[in-house]
């Protein structure tokens, strides 16, 4: 080719590319955005943001970047299109709002997206008295936000339909979007997913699908908003975290779905043995009728010394008529207690004990007569949260403070009425749960709160989830110190005490490690311990108190896992008050801490203020669920 025809042709060309990029298409060199398909991008961080472009506008999918960042696709934003309301998916939502862009997500997120619902969130949640929680909840609702979305009901964008599809699971709102061209009906189907998985058979954060801290609420509707996805067979599956999954689409989902269905299936011991054949047999140690009592039903008496209602036991001394009272539950508890001194003639309580640190096992304290009198003890781990109840996030808590005569640490023990308690720490439903073995009446006995109960009784279980930072790995070590203690009672509460079974117990091992399993294959990082723990960075204390202008102080603290890592955390500020980035080095097994100072306004207004802390590890996942709260009182 001659040179000048050859430089014609370039010239030509680059009219051309003129033309075409003048046309709207967006130019190379992407800041915030890389091309997923035709009219499709997704942002080059995580989480994944989408955006489809038709006509000159953008519909965008999460709020993971800002406003200015879509000028890149030479295109205006027409909407934002929530998944769900976490932080990080929503990060941008109040500043497309302010720039007059329509932002609109499911009808179920209204309590944790508007100003309203949020504002009474946090109110509620500080501290939490039940453990249907939320997580990554944003610090202040978003004015003007759209819930109005509902499953099935699709619109037209430009040339695409986009059909909003209820995925329950990662959130209670969770929404995943069917895009599909309009005009071609057997075009590809497109599905962008949300958190609802990460990648074939592993989930984002899957702490989040705890719904409660004792069913498979939760894990259930996940599996089945999974199986729904597999059966669109869609051509491409579009995280917010995880790849872009475009061969093996259905199978994917449907392996996920698998996957999430047996971790469901064992959160039941009960389920689990039933499973394996040949169930043990053993029997309750007081009438059916008591069995899964409150505490409103009579007294029965477990042995000569020993009474039980609901979640309360009372021992009476060997050598007088005082007794030992051991998670007294509200005020129905102290009129059951008063009616059994007067009906048993029994003496004055001396001791009041806790189990674990859920309210139905111990605010019957407030209320007891004479509780000033009494002795109070438990396990220190026990003793932590009910003596500082701000200190934590955690679930059934009472605002009201405790204060312990004693807190013993595992191993010790304590002598009153002629019997010796020995204090034994054993997580499971919680991990701020003590066992306590006592010989009473002849028989070696093992009060053990709320973790198992008969495998007729609430599944054998309490159930674990992470907010109460319990694993399917803490079970299992519980269970095994239960088989080294080989009491011939297991005083579990809730009216459900029975005898001890070998054979039983090593069930509950095996049942924990397989539960563990199951959760580590739906982990990213292949360790529950590590990835279903939303406490794996957290803020001390979680609320405090202070006036405008005020110096508030808290501790960050990291968990080490199995290797050492830099964690960077960053609080923040919501414009208040300056952000504040720091970075914790962890080690395996170790928690490592830092200070954090912020100052609050001389004018910050009266209320609760909310502050997160965003977390990044090295590989540049939010790991943790951490924040801070502050009441500002008037000056």
């Amino acid at each position: 080719m001659p040179r000048r025809v050859f430089t014609a042709s370039l010239c030509l060309l680059a009219v051309g590319l003129a033309v075409w990029w003048g046309r709207g298409e967006p130019a190379a060199g992407l800041a915030h955005w890389e091309p997923v398909r035709p009219g499709i991008y997704r942002t080059k961080q995580s989480p994944f943001g989408y955006a489809v472009v038709s006509g000159g506008k953008a519909l965008l999918i999460d709020a993971t970047v800002p406003p200015e960042a879509v000028a890149e696709l030479k295109a205006e934003p027409a909407a934002v299109l929530l998944t769900h309301y976490h932080r990080d998916t929503a990060a941008f939502a109040a500043a497309y709002r302010k720039a007059g862009v329509p932002v609109r997500a499911a009808k179920e997120a209204t309590p944790w997206l508007t100003p309203e619902g949020v504002t009474r969130y946090w109110a509620e949640s500080i501290p939490l008295r039940d453990s249907r929680t939320a997580y990554f909840v944003l610090p202040e609702g978003v004015h003007g936000v759209d819930c109005s979305l509902e499953d099935g009901k699709g619109f037209a964008f430009g040339e695409w339909t986009i059909t909003p599809l209820a995925t329950p699971g990662h959130s209670r709102d969770h929404l995943a979007f069917l895009v599909r061209p309009t005009e071609d009906t057997e075009g590809a189907r497109l599905v962008f997913v949300g958190d609802a998985l990460h990648s074939s058979g592993k989930l984002w954060t899957p702490f989040t699908i705890d719904w409660d801290h004792w069913t498979d609420a939760g894990l259930k509707p996940a599996a089945e908003s999974l199986r729904g996805l597999a059966k669109l067979d869609p051509a491409a599956v579009y995280p917010a975290h995880g790849p872009a999954i475009t061969k093996g689409c259905a199978k994917a989902l449907a392996d996920t779905a698998a996957a999430v269905e047996e971790a469901a299936f064992l959160k039941s011991f009960e389920r689990y043995t039933n499973r394996l054949g040949d169930v043990p047999k053993y029997p309750f140690l007081v009438e059916k009728e008591q069995v899964g009592s409150g505490g409103d039903k009579p007294w029965s008496r477990v042995s000569d010394h020993l009474w039980l209602t609901g979640n309360t036991y009372v021992l009476r001394a060997k050598d007088s008529a005082a007794v030992l009272v051991l998670d007294p539950w509200g005020e129905r508890s102290t009129k059951q207690i008063a009616k059994l001194l007067a009906d048993e003639k029994l003496g004055p309580v001396e001791v009041v004990a806790f189990s674990h640190a859920h309210y139905d096992h111990f605010d019957g304290v407030y209320t007891l007569p004479g509780r000033d009198r009494c002795q109070v003890w438990a396990l220190d781990l026990v003793a932590g949260p009910l003596k500082e109840p701000f200190r934590f996030r955690a679930p059934f808590l009472d605002p009201r403070p405790i204060r312990f005569t004693k807190e013993f640490a595992a191993g010790e023990t304590a002598d009153w009425g002629g019997y010796t308690f020995k204090f034994h720490h054993l997580p499971g439903q919680t991990w701020f749960t003590a066992g306590v073995e006592a010989t009473i009446d002849g028989k070696h006995a093992l009060f053990t709160a709320d973790n198992w109960f008969h495998q007729e009784q609430y599944s054998g279980s309490g159930g674990w989830m992470g907010l109460n930072r319990s694993t399917p790995a803490a079970y299992a070590a519980s269970a095994r110190r239960v088989l080294e203690i080989a009491p011939d009672r297991v005083l579990a509460e809730h009216g459900g005490p029975f005898a001890f079974d070998a054979e039983d117990f090593r069930r509950r091992v095996r049942w924990g490690e397989a539960a563990g399993n199951a959760c580590d294959a739906l982990c990213v990082s292949g360790d529950h311990r590590r990835d279903w723990n939303p406490h794996r960075v957290t803020a001390e204390p979680v609320l405090q108190t202070a006036k405008p202008g005020a110096e508030v102080r808290f501790m960050v603290r990291a968990e080490g896992r199995a290797r050492a890592e830099t964690v960077a955390v960053t609080l923040t500020g919501r414009g208040v008050v300056p952000d504040q980035q720091l970075t914790l080095r962890t080690e395996p097994d170790r928690v490592t801490s830092r200070e954090v100072v912020v100052k609050l306004p001389a004018d910050f207004r009266p209320g609760r203020h909310v502050f997160a802390l965003r977390v990044r590890d090295e590989s540049g996942t939010e790991p943790a669920d951490p924040f801070v709260a502050v009441d500002v009182t008037p000056p």
